[in-house]
């Protein structure tokens, strides 16, 4: 099976465009008459001090002016992004990722690998249950796309397809794949620690061969702790350790990690290789 193999691609709604049209509107709208609530107290206030007469009705006509000429041109402008955003938006579930393009200005590709997919998220706002539509969040781990929106102050996550009719279908798609993708290969199963006592076999192999590895490592910690009057107890506790550590590293039956033998050099002040040696 090819690794670029189509299983599932779409594209969002027209009702998307409906849906931020509205907002857009209803955006437009507090701006502008919130405007006029602000300059009309203004006029009035010049008119008043300065004993000018202004002439209201001509005032009127140019302020609606200005307000039918924000509102066309806005919402022509705005229409006209949308729409180019719709028809440049579509996405596509492979058979290894996730691909989804869109942008009218800067084209961008985002492809998102199953690895990284950490939750699908399907959310209907306010304007979204007007209209129907959802909108499908994939949060992604070590996203640099997903930082740099956070930075920008517009918090996206990588994978976002707005304005879809039935999202489920979507979801249904990516978990199936995650699925198929996070399944061992056949095979394989009874390769990787199957059946389970074998992961247990192979941790106390291990532990009993750092514990061997001991045998031929002769140390001076007995002595240094007699040279500085330092007990095994205040020894541990100096490093970091149980007590059995120290007493398993005296006697020989323990390997110590370069961590640990560079903190014993520190509480004796002395080199590692003065404290170890091979027999």
């Amino acid at each position: 099976m090819k690794e670029d193999e189509l299983k599932y691609e779409g594209t969002i709604s027209k009702e998307y465009v409906k849906k931020e049209t509205l907002k857009m509107f209803i955006g437009l709208s507090i701006f502008v008459f919130g405007s006029i609530a602000f300059v009309i107290p203004i006029l009035i206030g010049i008119e008043l001090d300065k004993d000018v007469v202004l002439d209201w009705t001509l005032l009127i006509i140019i302020l609606a002016s200005i307000i039918l000429g924000i509102y066309v041109i806005m919402l022509f402008l705005n229409r006209k992004y949308l729409m180019a955003y719709y028809k440049t938006f579509s996405y596509a579930i492979l058979e290894d990722k996730i691909v989804i393009n869109h942008g009218v200005f800067t084209k961008t590709r985002a492809t998102i690998p199953y690895s990284r997919i950490q939750n699908i998220n399907i959310v209907s706002g306010v304007f979204d249950r007007i209209y129907k539509t959802f909108t499908v969040k994939i949060e992604t781990a070590g996203s640099s796309a997903a930082a740099a929106s956070a930075q920008s102050g517009h918090i996206r996550p990588e994978g976002y397809i707005p304005g879809l009719k039935d999202p489920h279908v979507i979801e249904k798609k990516i978990n199936e794949m995650m699925t198929k993708y996070s399944q061992i290969p056949s095979g394989l199963e009874d390769k990787i620690f199957k059946p389970e006592e074998l992961a247990f076999d192979n941790f106390i192999s291990y532990i009993m061969s750092k514990m061997r590895e001991g045998e031929n490592l002769k140390t001076n910690i007995k002595e240094l702790m007699t040279k500085y009057d330092i007990s095994e107890i205040k020894l541990a506790e100096q490093v970091g350790v149980p007590l059995e550590t120290i007493k398993y590293l005296i006697e020989g039956r323990y390997n110590p990690s370069l961590a640990l033998a560079c903190k014993i050099a520190r509480v004796f002040s002395c080199k590692i290789e003065e404290l170890f040696e091979l027999s």
